[in-house]
């Protein structure tokens, strides 16, 4: 309609009774949740890591019929979640993951705000529910991401919860804190910045994908800013790795830089490398599981880690495990300064992890705490014998990966 044409501002039926209904469940989330958040609640309750939360969702069943014969797709459908005594009426949830999805024990993405405009549940927009599929041990993500944490690296928080669903329990799920922009304001005190996570269409080392903006616009999903230009968007993306291909000269480095910040690259790859990530930014499968967030009015991004279910593959893998096939790290580990950098952050993982006992500490703490509802959870993929071995499997992890990694950054060091 253009700006001079009249407004038909005729109310029919249908517009009264949409305009009730949204007043009425705005109204009555309100009621719900101010007495609550006045009781103290946080979203840092919800995240305690020492508890197992109880999360239950009210969906009308055939929407919950058609959510589990669905869950290729992502389908919203209404639902009700609750916690404590906090309800957050009118919610969004659809199923979600990669691999992980299926219909047996089906992940969920729960959205706040979709039908309710500007409703937040604890502060939150979002929240994953992840069905922890793929890992037997159930605690190889939320290990990850406490250690990631440890570091000082951005990361989501995690926790336990038991997931029912019309009062059906669906077994042990982990809630994990959206990467979105209430977790930017948190991090970084600023969620005006663009965020884009990593959506895994092939394998792909950082190999330049030429000047079209739409090869990266398939790799990179926009999480702020949806509406802005591709060239907004992706110009900056598209020219960091314009740049990390360009050849060798002196100033390659400050090129890159201006689009990526290296020292972090390095910090984040260090800790994935020291928990033997194998689907992360070198992956075995080329680059994965992670976000770029730069702020506004720069071009420079840094790292966010994400779905870390495949770590603590192997206590014996070499610190240079395919840090040569990746074109932007490969080309960084080059430089004397940054490969410096790289082995002290990977000794500060290991003695980080092994100061008094913090990895196994952990990995023991996670098992208590996931041991009573893994054994009630007949919906999960592994038996619960595969969850014991799992678990016994990333302690031993815990015992040897420090002092294995020591000792090659050690050597590294000498042969420098």
């Amino acid at each position: 309609m253009g700006s001079g044409e009249p407004r038909n501002t005729t109310v029919t039926a249908d517009s009264l009774s949409r305009f009730i209904h949204t007043f009425i469940t705005t109204a009555l989330t309100a009621v719900v949740l101010t007495p609550a958040v006045a009781q103290g609640q946080t979203a840092a309750d919800l995240f305690n890591p020492d508890v197992v939360q109880e999360i239950r969702l009210s969906i009308n069943s055939r929407d919950n019929q058609e959510l589990h014969e669905h869950y290729q797709e992502n389908t919203y459908y209404t639902a009700d979640l609750s916690w404590q005594n906090l309800r957050a009426r009118n919610a969004a949830v659809r199923s979600r993951g990669t691999g992980s999805r299926n219909p047996v024990k089906i992940g969920l993405r729960v959205d706040f705000d979709r039908y309710t405009t500007g409703q937040t549940f604890l502060g939150l927009r979002s929240l994953i529910l992840d069905n922890n599929w793929q890992d037997p041990s159930l605690l190889a993500e939320r290990t990850a991401m406490a250690f990631f944490e440890r570091l000082g690296e951005p990361a989501p928080r995690e926790s336990y919860c038991r997931l029912y669903i019309n009062n059906v329990f669906q077994g042990l799920y982990s809630i994990v804190e959206s990467v979105d922009s209430p977790f930017l304001a948190r991090v970084f005190g600023d969620d005006q910045g663009y965020l884009f996570r990593f959506d895994y269409q092939r394998e792909w080392r950082g190999e330049s994908l030429g000047d079209d903006l739409g090869a990266y616009k398939s790799f990179f999903e926009p999480e702020t800013h949806e509406l802005e230009a591709d060239v907004t968007l992706y110009a900056p993306i598209r020219d960091l790795f314009k740049e990390a291909n360009a050849p060798d000269d002196a100033v390659w480095r400050e090129r890159v830089d201006r689009f990526i910040d290296l020292r972090q690259l390095m910090r984040h790859v260090a800790v994935e490398t020291f928990l033997a990530e194998d689907d992360g930014f070198i992956g075995a499968y080329g680059m994965n599981n992670f976000f770029l967030y730069r702020p506004a009015g720069s071009t420079v991004h840094r790292m966010i880690p994400w779905d870390k279910d495949n770590t603590f593959a192997d206590s014996a893998r070499s610190i240079f495990a395919r840090t040569d096939e990746n074109v932007l790290f490969k080309r960084a580990l080059g430089y004397a300064d940054l490969r410096a950098l790289y082995l002290d952050v990977l000794e500060e993982c290991a003695r980080s992890a092994a100061d008094e006992g913090w990895l196994a500490n952990q990995v023991d703490r996670l098992a208590a705490l996931a041991g009573g509802p893994a054994g009630e959870d007949t919906l999960k993929q592994f038996s619960t014998e595969a969850f014991l071995e799992a678990v016994d499997r990333i302690r031993r992890f815990a015992a040897e990966r420090p002092g294995l990694v020591l000792q090659e950054v050690s050597r590294a060091r000498t042969a420098a």
